[in-house]
């Protein structure tokens, strides 16, 4: 499901600096409360919902494709909403920038799949990604994933063995809470359809 391109969203990104986290250093008021973060934040629809049910938490929302971003930065700017920064880029560059026990959550959402085994590396849930997120997170600290796919999912719970991580909830078929959590595009089009929606959570 790729989302067609948007000139003007990458124009748009680019004007609303205020809101992209560029450099860790000049948000140090923004990194003094609670951060949480969700990794492939798409068109922003999970992380807008999550600001406002939680608006004592400050949340980084992590989407490499600009135009995306872009559109999800419209969002932010149209609700006025002040506890998300955008970081539009990979979190690989983002992970030396990150310290230990900084995060309180991170969330996956209908990350790619990337169904060949070949690409099992790329994977946002393999062993190497599974190890930085431990790191990232603080004492207690939680990963929560959810996806439509099947073979993500079980893939998933193999990784997490080889991991340091506490599977301390499963489910194949997810019941939306909407009390504590949010849905984002992805997840509102597959409940539509009549998808089953997998979620885990992990605690360090």
């Amino acid at each position: 499901m790729r989302t067609k391109f948007k000139p003007w969203a990458v124009s748009y990104l680019k004007e609303h600096q205020e809101i992209i986290l560029d450099d860790i250093e000049k948000h140090q008021n923004f990194f003094a409360k609670e951060i949480y973060i969700e990794i492939g934040s798409g068109k922003g629809d999970f992380i807008l919902g999550m600001s406002r049910l939680y608006p004592d938490i400050n949340f980084i929302a992590i989407e490499k494709v600009e135009s995306v971003a872009g559109v999800m930065a419209k969002k932010i700017v149209d609700n006025d909403i002040k506890n998300v920064l955008i970081y539009p880029g990979d979190i690989v560059n983002l992970f030396s920038s990150l310290k230990d026990k900084s995060i309180g959550k991170i969330f996956l959402n209908f990350s790619d799949p990337w169904p060949k085994k070949k690409h099992a590396k790329r994977r946002l849930t393999f062993i190497k990604f599974l190890n930085e997120y431990y790191r990232l997170l603080k004492d207690d600290g939680e990963l929560i994933f959810k996806s439509d796919n099947d073979g993500l999912y079980e893939f998933s719970l193999e990784e997490i063995k080889l991991s340091k991580f506490n599977l301390i909830d499963h489910t194949f078929d997810y019941i939306f809470d909407d009390k504590c959590d949010a849905m984002s595009e992805y997840e509102k089009k597959f409940r539509e359809k009549g998808q089953k929606i997998h979620r885990f959570v992990l605690k360090k």
